[in-house]
C-alpha cells in the first residue's frame, strides 16, 4: 500500500513538473513572439488622401504615385535627381542621334513579388497597356509619340517614336510607368490587379482597408538593397489638424500637408524634426470653357479683378508657398515669371463691377446668380474657395463652397461639370508635364475643357523640339495665351513641401513632388 502511494506521488510530481515546464516553454515562446513583434520596424506615414488606384496603368493622383513608387520599379529612376535619369530596371540604355529610338538593357536578376522573373515582355506589355484606349490610362497622353515597342530578347527592349519627344525619359521614370507582370494581369485583369498589385519594388502589397490604412511589407529580394523597414503603413488623414495631432501623439511617424500654424507649433517639439524644401506643386483656380457664364472671358476677368489674389495667397498659404503667376514653376524652364507677373490682374473693384454689369446687360449673367465653387477637402483649397465666394457676394453673386471627397470630385471634374473649381497639380521638372495634360484639347486632366488651336500647336511643338530655348519659346506662347489672354485659370501658389517626422526616423528626405522614397540606390530609411 505504501509502495502504491509512493508511486502515485512520484507520478503526480512528474506530471506537475511536466506541466510547469510546458507552461514555461509556452510563456517563453509567447514572450519571444511578443519581442519579435515589438522589434518589427514599422514606419507609419500619414497621407492627406487615400489613393484611388495602385495599378500604375490606372493611377491618376499624387498619393497613388507615391505608394506605387515603393511597390513598382520603372525602367529609369528620378528618385534622387528629379532632372536626370538613373538606372533602375534598365541598367543601361542607348538613344539614337535622331532621338527616335531608345534601346534599354534590363537587369537579369530581378523578380516580381510572386517570384516570376522580369523580362522585356513585361516592359512591352506595361507600356502597351498604358497606350491601349480600352484601359483609359491617365498616362496615355505621355506615350502618344510611341510608334512601336519591340522585344529584342528577354532582357532587351527597343522603343521607336514617331518623332523626337524630349520628355520621354521622364514619362518612363514616373511611377505611373511602373512595370507590371504580364502573366498575372492577363490572368486576373486590370481592375483586380489594382487591388492586388504585384511589382518588383522594395515593398510588397499586403492589405488595403478602405479609409483606414494600406500596408506594405518589405521585399527581402529587392535588387538594390533589402529595406531596413519590415513594413510601411499609410494612413489617410484628410483633416490637417488631425494629422498634426497624430504626429505629435506618435500615431504616425511622418506627416505632410499640414497647416502653417501647426508646422510652427510642431517645430517646437523636441521629439520631432521639420524639413522644408521647394516643391513642384501648384494650386490654382479653374474655370469652365463650356458652361455659361464661366465660359465668357469677361466673367473670368471679373472674378480675377474682384478677388485680392495676393492677399488670399498670403493669408492662406503663408510661408508654405509663393505666389504663382504661371503654370510652369520658376525652377523649370522657360523662365517667364516676370512677364506673367507683370500681366497678372490686381484687385480692381470698379473693373469687376463694369464687367459683371456688361454680362448682366446682355443677359449672360443674372442678379443673384447661384453656383458652386468646387474643391477637395483639404483646408487650403477649401479656404480659397470660401474667400472667393465671400468676395463675390458683394457683386450680387451667390456662390456655395462644395468641398468634396476625391472619389466624388474627380468624376465631376473629368466630365467638365464644374463652373469654378480649386485644384492642384504636381509633376516632374519638365514643362510638358506641366502643360500638355492640362491645356491640350481633349486631355484627361483638362477639367476646363479648354480648347485653343494655337495652344495645342505650341504644346505639340514643345514635345518634338530638342533644346531648352526652342522648346521654351513654345511654352511661353502657350501660357501667355491660356493665362494672360484667355484667363482660363488663375495660378495661386507654388507650395513648398514640408515634412514633419519623428526624430527616430533616419534617412528620409522630402521630395519636390511630395513622394515618399524609402529605398533607393542612395538611401535606405530606418527607425532607430
Amino acid at each position: 500500500m505504501r509502495k502504491k502511494l509512493t508511486l502515485v506521488l512520484v507520478t503526480l510530481l512528474a506530471l506537475f513538473l511536466l506541466v510547469g515546464c510546458s507552461t514555461q516553454q509556452e510563456a517563453a515562446v509567447q514572450k519571444e513572439g511578443q519581442t519579435s513583434q515589438n522589434n518589427t520596424e514599422t514606419l507609419k506615414i500619414g497621407i492627406a488622401k487615400e489613393p484611388a488606384n495602385l495599378n500604375p496603368v490606372l493611377i491618376s493622383g499624387l498619393y497613388g504615385e507615391s505608394l506605387a513608387g515603393n511597390i513598382f520599379d520603372t525602367l529609369v529612376s528620378f528618385k534622387e535627381n528629379s532632372a536626370k535619369a538613373s538606372p533602375a530596371l534598365a541598367e543601361s540604355w542607348e538613344i539614337n542621334k535622331a532621338g527616335t529610338e531608345y534601346t534599354f538593357y534590363l537587369r537579369k536578376a530581378v523578380n516580381f513579388h510572386n517570384g516570376d522573373k522580369l523580362t522585356a515582355d513585361d516592359v512591352k506589355f506595361t507600356l502597351e497597356a498604358i497606350m491601349n484606349p480600352e484601359n483609359a490610362s491617365p498616362s496615355k497622353e505621355f506615350f502618344e509619340p510611341v510608334k512601336m515597342i519591340e522585344v529584342i530578347d528577354d532582357y532587351t527592349v527597343k522603343i521607336t517614336l514617331k518623332n523626337p519627344y524630349s520628355p520621354f525619359m521622364m514619362a518612363l521614370g514616373n511611377p505611373t510607368a511602373g512595370i507590371i507582370p504580364k502573366k498575372v494581369v492577363e490572368k486576373i485583369g486590370m481592375d483586380e490587379f489594382d487591388r492586388n498589385p504585384i511589382g518588383t519594388g522594395p515593398f510588397k502589397f499586403a492589405e488595403w482597408i478602405p479609409d483606414d490604412h494600406i500596408k506594405l511589407v518589405k521585399n527581402k529580394d529587392y535588387f538594390l538593397a533589402e529595406s531596413n523597414l519590415d513594413e510601411v503603413i499609410y494612413r489617410p488623414i484628410p483633416k490637417a489638424e488631425v494629422m498634426a495631432a497624430e504626429i505629435q501623439a506618435g500615431g504616425i511617424d511622418i506627416a505632410s500637408d499640414l497647416l502653417p500654424q501647426d508646422i510652427k507649433k510642431l517645430s517646437q517639439d523636441s521629439s520631432l524634426v521639420v524639413k522644408t524644401i521647394s516643391g513642384l506643386s501648384l494650386k490654382y483656380v479653374g474655370f469652365s470653357a463650356q458652361i455659361k457664364p464661366f465660359s465668357d472671358v469677361r466673367f473670368r476677368k471679373a472674378v480675377y479683378y474682384a478677388v485680392p489674389i495676393d492677399d488670399v495667397v498670403q493669408g492662406i498659404f503663408g510661408d508654405t508657398g509663393d505666389r504663382a503667376y504661371s503654370w510652369i514653376p520658376p525652377s523649370v524652364f522657360p523662365d517667364d515669371n516676370e512677364y506673367m507677373k507683370a500681366h497678372a490682374l490686381k484687385q480692381n473693384k470698379e473693373k469687376a463691377k463694369e464687367l459683371f454689369a456688361q454680362l448682366k446687360a446682355e443677359g449672360i449673367l443674372k442678379d443673384g446668380f447661384e453656383f458652386s465653387i468646387y474643391s477637395p477637402q483639404d483646408p487650403y483649397r477649401k479656404k480659397v474657395a470660401t474667400a472667393i465666394a465671400t468676395e463675390l457676394k458683394s457683386y450680387g453673386l451667390n456662390a456655395k463652397v462644395e468641398a468634396l471627397e476625391w472619389g466624388t470630385l474627380l468624376p465631376l471634374l473629368k466630365k467638365g461639370k464644374a463652373g469654378i473649381y480649386i485644384m492642384g497639380w504636381g509633376s516632374v521638372p519638365d514643362p510638358d508635364r506641366w502643360t500638355y495634360k492640362i491645356f491640350h484639347t481633349g486631355s484627361a486632366m483638362n477639367f476646363s475643357k479648354y480648347s485653343n488651336k494655337l495652344v495645342d500647336q505650341a504644346l505639340e511643338q514643345g514635345r518634338r523640339l530638342v533644346g531648352s530655348d526652342k522648346r521654351g519659346a513654345e511654352y511661353k506662347k502657350a501660357m501667355r495665351k491660356a493665362l494672360v489672354k484667355d484667363y482660363i485659370h488663375i495660378p495661386l501658389a507654388f507650395t513648398n513641401v514640408t515634412t514633419v517626422m519623428n526624430k527616430n526616423v533616419e534617412g528620409f528626405e522630402p521630395s519636390p513632388q511630395g513622394y515618399f522614397h524609402l529605398v533607393t540606390d542612395k538611401r535606405n530609411v530606418t527607425i532607430k
